[in-house]
């Protein structure tokens, strides 16, 4: 992602660049067309880079390989847009009954991956990061040890119709294993692996394409619409107030 800023500048001297030029290639990188979707790259994704770009120099900086950080005031453009779209009700019961075939007829473990994100709103990284340990009391209760903040921590209730289906996911397996299995350096799958599965399953169902995140979101809209009391949703979600859950996750109309 670093190198999508950098890419005209990767075989030159990284003290080369001065704040001018820095300036130059964010801008380039902001008119750049996103490779997938042949559309401008989101506001999100280019101040994404480009905080990515000053981390690097920070460190260079730190080094000694470059006398200042080319990229520390450069301007980011663009508003960011808050919260991902999300499936209607309707297609989300499309997306959960196509995803529980893929895991009933090919064990698909990352199927139950997806559906664990949209039943129980789980960030991808818990998701994938749990393991057989984790499935506890036959099924009804999944751990998260911790995550992205300190609220992480915490142990959900685990829809029934995912029951029966992560005892069968953790049969005759290790408890240390990770649930999800393992990518091909032994680590936990990545991300984009279930980014790629919620697609795919989108498209078998035949609903808007949406990503693991907007799964999460959907739960939470879900939770705050049934009536359930606001701090548990966030509690639920990991959050530590109901204010980041409004913000990023449930849809203002809920």
């Amino acid at each position: 992602r670093a190198r999508s800023v950098l890419h005209t500048y990767l075989d030159r001297e990284a003290r080369v660049i001065t704040p001018a030029i820095a300036t130059k290639l964010y801008l380039d990188l902001v008119e750049s067309l996103n490779d997938k979707t042949g559309k401008p790259l989101a506001a999100a994704t280019h101040r994404f880079y480009l905080k990515l770009a000053r981390a690097v120099f920070a460190w260079a900086l730190r080094k000694g390989y470059v006398q200042q950080n080319p990229f520390l005031n450069v301007q980011a453009v663009g508003r960011v847009n808050v919260g991902k779209p999300q499936l209607r009700i309707d297609e989300a019961q499309r997306f959960v009954n196509t995803a529980l075939a893929r895991f009933d007829d090919q064990a698909d473990p990352m199927a139950m991956a997806a559906l664990i994100a949209l039943l129980m709103g789980l960030r991808a990284s818990e998701v994938l990061q749990r393991r057989v340990r984790d499935v506890d009391r036959n099924g009804e209760i999944l751990w998260i040890d911790g995550g992205k903040s300190k609220n992480a921590r915490r142990y959900l209730d685990v829809p029934a119709v995912l029951q029966p289906r992560l005892m069968q996911l953790c049969s005759g397996r290790e408890p240390d294993e990770f649930l999800m299995g393992i990518s091909a350096n032994g680590e936990p799958k990545r991300r984009q692996a279930l980014w790629t599965t919620v697609h795919r399953l989108c498209l078998a169902a035949q609903v808007h394409p949406v990503c693991p995140h907007s799964l999460r979101g959907l739960w939470a809209t879900l939770g705050v619409q049934s009536g359930a009391v606001s701090h548990a949703v966030a509690a639920s979600l990991g959050h530590g107030s109901f204010s980041m859950t409004a913000k990023h996750y449930a849809q203002p109309e809920a």
